[in-house]
């Protein structure tokens, strides 16, 4: 027995076939299927069943494969000792949700490439949807995202979720808005005002919501741009919904061309920032780092704002 067999049942279990193991790995299907075969004789035990439709592990295989990850997980641990001894190196792959990137993650970057210089931190922007396959499917170390409770709900067990902070709904309007001197907007005054929708699952999720319980609203706009949709507010075309962090520090909110105005519905569940790793994969230390700085930044990031 040795790593390679281990890594090569971990990834085959992983992405479903030998083949697309081969392909992720660099290494030929004949010497993945060869290692399998090796380490079933040496075990006796089969690990996978093997048909046209892909390969997938038996009742036995399942309890290998658990051992399998821990022992590498293991071995990860070992490594990070080393690595504590020296300056920090290595690979981060973090995907991100919009929201991140016009809030605090660039703090966040800043702090932790100041620490530790020597890393390479890979950063996508994508939608909520991708970024739950990517870290589900091991692509990505770190996943940032905005949910709600359903969005918990419907996550998959191969993904460890945790809440960053919770982040209201602000009803977004014109200074020019009949609605400025609001203390907070209900559904059936958001209803009345011409609306700009994002093109983004969580939000179309909300509208589909409101409109299901007090009827359709006049849509006036649809965009995925989100420079876009606060320029059609701030010139009074339409009225928007935006999180509390995703405008707290917007130009347009300091300067008052935009006002934001709590959104108030009893049917309304509060959304959340909320972080996604891979449940099978061992942190590493680089990512257990990277999570600290992004903690502390929130932190400092919450005072400041309080």
């Amino acid at each position: 027995m040795n790593i390679e067999q281990l890594q090569y049942i971990i990834e085959v279990a992983e992405q479903g076939t030998i083949s697309r193991a081969s392909e992720n790995l660099h290494v030929s299907h004949s010497a993945i299927s060869q290692a399998i075969s090796s380490l079933e004789s040496e075990l006796e035990v089969t690990i996978f069943d093997r048909s046209r439709s892909g390969t997938k592990s038996t009742e036995n295989g399942k309890a290998v494969l658990k051992l399998a990850y821990e022992i590498m997980n293991r071995i990860t641990e070992l490594k990070e000792i080393g690595q504590k001894s020296t300056l920090l190196q290595g690979e981060l792959k973090i995907s991100a949700a919009t929201i991140y990137f016009s809030t605090f993650l660039p703090e966040v970057l800043y702090s932790f490439k100041k620490d530790f210089p020597q890393v390479q931190v890979i950063i996508q922007e994508r939608e909520t949807h991708d970024i739950i396959k990517e870290v589900k499917n091991n692509q990505f170390d770190l996943g940032l995202i905005l949910g709600n409770d359903v969005t918990f709900k419907a996550l998959d067990s191969r993904v460890h979720s945790q809440t960053l902070l919770p982040s209201k709904l602000m009803v977004c309007v014109s200074k020019h808005s009949s609605l400025v001197y609001n203390q907070v907007v209900t559904p059936e005054e958001l209803l009345q005002e011409p609306l700009v929708i994002r093109n983004e699952e969580l939000s179309k999720t909300f509208w589909d919501s409101l409109f299901l319980n007090y009827g359709e609203g006049n849509v006036v706009f649809s965009s995925n741009n989100h420079d876009v949709i606060k320029n059609l507010i701030a010139n009074n075309f339409a009225v928007g919904i935006f999180t509390e962090f995703w405008i707290k520090n917007d130009p347009l909110v300091l300067n008052g061309d935009i006002i934001p105005i709590p959104y108030f519905d009893h049917n309304f569940m509060e959304s959340y920032l909320i972080s996604l790793i891979p449940k099978q994969k061992h942190p590493s230390l680089i990512l257990k780092e990277f999570i600290k700085c992004l903690n502390n930044t929130l932190r400092n990031y919450t005072l400041q704002n309080m």
